[in-house]
């Protein structure tokens, strides 16, 4: 459907495209679902807005919030999800590209989370540890992960990790009380923290 918006560089008014719910992840994965530009300036925008992400076959089901919004801006006609199903929600685009860039990977998002609380903590001289947000997966190969990196003193870098790293973390996670709870969770830092006490700073 078409939305009407606001250029916030010239204040013109034109209509934007946005897709509801999407069964497929290349517009989210290159983020064109939420890129515009202004066509009476040129100026390139962001204009994120609540969508979901659903693949059956594989039993994902993500849920985009961006800030500003809540569940009642999300679309109303989706899916009934399925048990066995990862439900997630995420609050930034950037969030929302790289759980899709987890699941399209058959990775599991609460190891991810789990290693990047450990290279961060493990490496307090490079992060700010008090901010555990500063690395995305941002891709996936055979023998590595690497993630865009932000350190402390401002500078951006590509970091990888070993995939074994990856692999030790998903043994930690073996234990029933990270069994799927059913319902829609939000994976994150704070997640780690929640279930990993002795990880909090």
């Amino acid at each position: 459907m078409k939305e009407p918006v606001d250029c916030p560089k010239c204040g013109a008014q034109f209509e934007f495209e946005t897709f509801p719910l999407f069964t497929q992840a290349e517009k989210i994965l290159d983020l064109t679902a939420f890129r515009a530009v202004c066509p009476s300036c040129g100026a390139e925008l962001m204009f994120p807005y609540p969508c979901i992400y659903h693949d059956a076959a594989s039993h994902v089901m993500v849920r985009f919030i961006p800030r500003g919004f809540d569940l009642s801006d999300l679309p109303a006609d989706v899916p009934v999800p399925q048990p066995g199903d990862s439900l997630r929600d995420v609050y930034s685009v950037h969030r929302f590209r790289e759980k899709l860039l987890i699941f399209q990977h058959g990775l599991d998002d609460r190891a991810i989370e789990l290693l990047k609380i450990l290279t961060v903590q493990q490496n307090p001289e490079r992060f700010d540890v008090q901010d555990p947000d500063v690395l995305l997966l941002a891709a996936v190969e055979p023998d590595a992960l690497s993630f865009f990196a932000l350190a402390k003193d401002g500078n951006d870098f590509m970091l990888k990790t070993p995939v074994g790293l990856y692999e030790q973390m998903c043994r930690e996670l073996s234990a029933p009380c990270f069994e799927l709870s059913g319902d829609f969770e939000t994976v994150d830092a704070q997640w780690v923290f929640d279930h990993f006490h002795l990880l909090e700073s």
